[in-house]
């Protein structure tokens, strides 16, 4: 068995950002050069979020109404040193998640159709990281 790992760089722009990292995780897969086995990705972040779905702006925008319901910017938090912003942002990261796991076989990213993985910014722009370690053969 082996094991590979890269940290990917990523620049935010804008609370609420949907960085694509796709391709960045698929190069990391090929720089290692296993074949078979799995793909973990992990944002370094706790205001920031992992996730895999689909490249539609429409979908994008529903996981922020949504996250915006459950948790409001406007509501009042105890953790709010840095504003309710950084608030929110902690809570929304623990809702989503910071890291995924996909298959890898014959060298690629095993995902459906018209899945892709994203980085979402949950604060403020600002530069970010994610590690990829693949394991297998």
């Amino acid at each position: 068995m082996e094991i590979f790992t890269k940290r990917i760089a990523i620049q935010t722009s804008r609370l609420y950002d949907f960085v694509e990292i796709t391709d960045e995780v698929q190069k990391a897969v090929s720089e290692s050069r296993i074949k078979d086995g799995i793909v973990f990705a992990s944002a370094l972040h706790n205001t920031a979020a992992l996730i895999i779905q689909e490249d539609d702006s429409t979908v994008h925008r529903d996981l922020i109404n949504t996250l915006e319901r459950i948790v409001p910017l406007k509501g009042k938090y105890e953790h709010d040193m840095e504003g309710n912003v950084n608030a929110t942002a902690h809570l929304k990261s623990n809702l989503l998640g910071t890291f995924v796991t996909v298959p890898l076989k014959d060298g690629r990213l095993v995902l459906g159709t018209w899945q892709r993985l994203f980085f979402v910014e949950l604060f403020e722009p600002r530069r970010r990281e994610v590690v990829v370690t693949v394991v297998g053969e």
